[in-house]
């Protein structure tokens, strides 16, 4: 999933190293449970056929709720509209038993054929869906989902009863149920199935998840507790407001104030007086540069690779401005080995690789178009990478920079040649970043197509624990080895809020809170010191 924005090293250092000393004005009275979280924008898609940024996942978790969900600690799948499943005994096949309770916000019952009829919609070519290529471990999905067969009842999902939904995978995969938590495979009320825009109908869309939408405008996202909810009894929060703050200082006062009791958006770090609120942790989330391989000559992966063997990599990524530097797209994870990547400059193979190409010493190279989202920050590694380019080879290149909200749709469009983007993986695999590489990924935005790339995604499938792994860490390998992914910097995730009165909000990996587990608690009183009533 994308994410809206980064920070650069040293106020990520400011949030690590100066956790200490003052605390805030006081919270929000012990009465108000509401909770108030601030993001870095209101212009959120609330379908969660298109979603794709990582502040809408965070919406998205309280308002639709697929067959598990993340537990709130861990991660780890926890059943959620699923009561129970069984897998056969090959470990393709899940049959999956709905609560009798699961309700829409409008009272109608949850059944396993909103769940098929909204997967099915996933893969429509149609419809274009972003995680579309999620569905592809699904036997029959790919073929459908690229128009091979416009027959759904070829594709593994079934519906054995109202209440029973089954599903035949095209080979085991023990971590199909955390591929299930994504929002992407949540179920669909019958009645927005052929809604594409949801934002102007908002308040009256149906959710099975522990919130409804109460409200939606420019100042504001109001959600409140769904009743219906089949866990209703154990939701705390009575609602929540979203809100977007004109800038990272105001964002800052207002959770000084009490405001705001979440703060997940941009922030002026310094300006928080209670160092203990600022939140740290390490993301599996990635920032990397990208080529578009659909035209000449960055389609070939020896020119690529010849200027990503020029680049300055040691000043790339300097310890200076990034935390985590990053040689691999895949955040290393237990029992996964990332590839080596391209760690450091070799002009001499660069050259040869372009002279092969037909571009000795990089003549006939046309001009380089690098396209950015406004705001990035990406001034340097631009300069670093436009002044390696045009003094080994003479290169030019140009800038062009697009609102955040029209950049991300530009990308399948031929008008650029070199990108960026960060990414958090979906779920904590590291199939998660690759396979969205893959030649018919629905997020390919690179249009990146190898064969050998592609049997080593398949073959990773075909097997279990260390053979997976390295077969997948092959498959990285060769997308490094192209030239196509020029990793830079791993991830933190930074939050801000008081742990000891937004309960049960846990640090993890992706970054995902569930909002059905928070309570809004009460300030403390530091010593010497009496909350107003």
């Amino acid at each position: 999933m994308n994410r809206y924005f980064c920070l650069s090293r040293s106020i990520l250092a400011t949030a690590v190293f100066l956790s200490i000393l003052a605390y805030p004005a006081q919270g929000q009275p012990a009465e108000e449970k509401e909770l108030v979280l601030a993001l870095s924008s209101l212009d959120l898609e609330i379908h969660p056929h298109h979603s794709i940024y990582a502040q809408e996942a965070q919406i998205l978790s309280g308002l639709y709720e697929g067959l598990f969900s993340y537990n709130h600690a861990t991660l780890e799948p926890v059943r959620a509209a699923a009561r129970s499943f069984n897998r056969s005994r090959d470990g393709k096949t899940y049959t999956f038993y709905l609560r009798e309770t699961a309700r829409w916000s409008n009272g109608d019952r949850v059944t396993a054929a909103h769940f098929r009829d909204a997967w099915l919609r996933m893969m429509d070519p149609k419809v274009k869906a972003e995680y579309g290529s999620f569905f592809d471990i699904i036997a029959g999905a790919r073929d459908y989902r690229s128009g091979k067969t416009r027959d759904a009842s070829q594709v593994g999902i079934s519906v054995i009863a109202e209440d029973v939904l089954q599903v035949t995978l095209e080979a085991p995969a023990p971590w199909f149920t955390k591929l299930l938590c994504h929002h992407s495979f949540s179920p669909v009320h019958p009645s927005m199935l052929e809604v594409r825009d949801w934002t102007a109908r908002a308040a009256a869309v149906p959710c099975n998840g522990a919130f409804r939408i109460e409200s939606a405008g420019p100042k504001g996202l109001t959600l409140r507790k769904n009743e219906a909810y089949w866990d209703a009894a154990t939701v705390r929060l009575p609602g929540i407001r979203v809100v977007a703050p004109e800038s990272p200082e105001e964002a800052s006062r207002l959770f000084n104030n009490g405001d705001i009791q979440w703060l997940a958006g941009d922030v002026d770090l310094e300006s928080i007086l209670y160092r203990d609120a600022i939140q740290v942790n390490p993301m599996f989330a990635t920032h990397y540069w990208f080529f578009s391989c659909r035209s000449a000559p960055w389609s070939n992966p020896a020119v690529r690779r010849a200027l990503a063997l020029l680049a300055p990599w040691d000043e790339i990524r300097s310890r200076q401005f990034y935390l985590i530097p990053a040689t691999s797209l895949v955040l290393p994870v237990e029992g996964y080995e990332a590839p080596e990547g391209i760690r450091k400059p070799d002009a001499d193979r660069a050259r040869t690789l372009l002279s092969e190409a037909g571009f000795p010493n990089g003549r006939g190279l046309p001009t380089l178009r690098i396209l950015l989202p406004e705001g990035e920050g990406a001034a340097r590694v631009v300069d670093l990478f436009s002044k390696a380019w045009k003094e080994a080879l003479g290169l030019d290149v140009v800038v062009k920079t697009l609102p955040a909200s029209r950049f991300y749709g530009s990308l399948r469009s031929a008008d650029w040649d070199l990108t960026l983007n960060t990414w958090i993986g979906d779920f904590a695999d590291p199939l998660a970043f690759l396979q969205m590489w893959t030649s018919d990924s629905s997020l390919n935005d690179a249009g990146y197509s190898d064969p050998e790339y592609d049997r080593r995604i398949s073959e990773s499938s075909r097997l279990e624990g260390e053979d997976r792994f390295k077969a997948l860490s092959a498959a990285e390998g060769v997308l490094l080895d192209s030239g196509t992914v020029l990793p830079i910097y791993h991830s933190l995730a930074v939050n801000i809020l008081d742990m000891d009165i937004l309960e049960g909000w846990y640090p993890n990996a992706l970054d995902i809170h569930p909002f059905k587990y928070m309570r809004v608690g009460s300030p403390k009183a530091l010593p010497n010191l009496v909350l107003a009533d």
